[in-house]
């Protein structure tokens, strides 16, 4: 069994989170952000915290990773770094011996800057990455995104 790990302020990685849990028959994970990342102000505030590499308070239901066969972790990109809530949930959790996929949705640039931030952060915690994606989302179907990219597992 696999686990979808995310966070999401706009949905866009939420769909694609749940498209891939569609994909694998995998159980899905929301992370959320105590702190409000709502409306235009919200957005700037977490580009701003992304960049900073502030931390900030989450709630999800907690989990032992090790008990699945992959565990895949989804961001948005902000300030081509992972969100704050994605960046706490890797310092809060064990990866020892854990497969993980990662993927990173953004609307600009910055998602191979962001998706090699996480598999760092990942490594360091003892995973072991399988392999990482990064979704554009202007102009693109988001189901053809993620059965392109899971074509290879």
């Amino acid at each position: 069994m696999d686990l979808i790990i995310y966070y999401s302020r706009t949905n866009n990685t939420k769909e694609v989170a749940e498209l891939i849990a569609e994909e694998k028959n995998a159980e899905l994970l929301e992370i959320k952000d105590k702190k409000s990342r709502s409306g235009p102000l919200g957005y700037v505030i977490g580009a701003i915290d992304s960049f900073r590499g502030k931390k900030t308070g989450i709630n999800y239901e907690k989990n032992d990773l090790s008990k699945y066969d992959t565990v895949y972790i989804g961001t948005p990109v902000w300030a081509s770094k992972p969100t704050p809530a994605i960046v706490q949930f890797i310092e809060e959790n064990d990866f020892s011996g854990t497969n993980v996929v990662t993927f990173a949705t953004f609307m600009g640039s910055g998602g191979e800057a962001t998706i090699t931030a996480m598999n760092n952060r990942i490594k360091d915690k003892g995973g072991k990455i399988k392999r990482s994606f990064a979704f554009r989302m202007t102009g693109n179907d988001k189901k053809q995104l993620v059965q392109e990219a899971l074509n290879d597992d």
